[in-house]
């Protein structure tokens, strides 16, 4: 074995602890919550989030910006369900799922080892929410429609009940 000059030595030391002390990629370039901003039109809607398992984690008023955890645990990103409603409009649903960060595969090049499969799996900052941003338009409820007197609604026959045949009215 060959003697290696002390400046190697201090680099390989200086490299490894650089390594240790700097983490993972993508903790580095965006750790912690992800902002997610949600609106609907017409605004003024009621957007619950629940996480997996139904915990509700933040109930807010369109338009509004949520902070959101993207871990669930050990390589495990967390999966949302958003729930818009509105009197006078039919509740809507959109997933907020999690999705791996570009940055992770960073740890290739800049946080190697220790980033892939220790800091950013769990600090969670291998993962992304998306959509991150939501404009979710409301459709109006077809009892609505009937109260204001805005519109109909077309059912068929067999759906009725003998009442609801008896107030029928034909058309044409």
């Amino acid at each position: 074995m060959h003697n290696k000059h002390p400046a190697y030595w201090v680099s390989v030391i200086v490299l490894l602890a650089a390594g240790f002390v700097t983490g993972g990629c993508a903790s580095i370039v965006h750790g912690g919550n992800r902002s997610i901003s949600i609106d609907s039109k017409p605004s003024g809607a009621k957007a619950s989030i629940t996480k997996t398992g139904g915990a509700i984690v933040t109930v807010q008023t369109t338009p509004c910006t949520v902070s959101l955890d993207p871990k669930r645990g050990y390589f495990k990103g967390q999966n949302y369900t958003l729930k818009l409603e509105l009197p006078g409009y039919k509740t809507t649903e959109v997933q907020l799922r999690p999705t791996l960060s570009g940055w992770y595969f960073g740890n290739i090049i800049f946080g190697g080892l220790i980033g892939m499969v220790a800091v950013d799996p769990v600090t969670g900052s291998m993962w992304n929410i998306e959509p991150a941003d939501i404009q979710q338009s409301l459709t109006s409820d077809q009892a609505a429609l009937i109260k204001n007197k805005t519109g109909f609604v077309v059912v068929l026959v067999s759906e009725l009940t003998p009442g609801e045949r008896a107030h029928m009215a034909k058309i044409n």
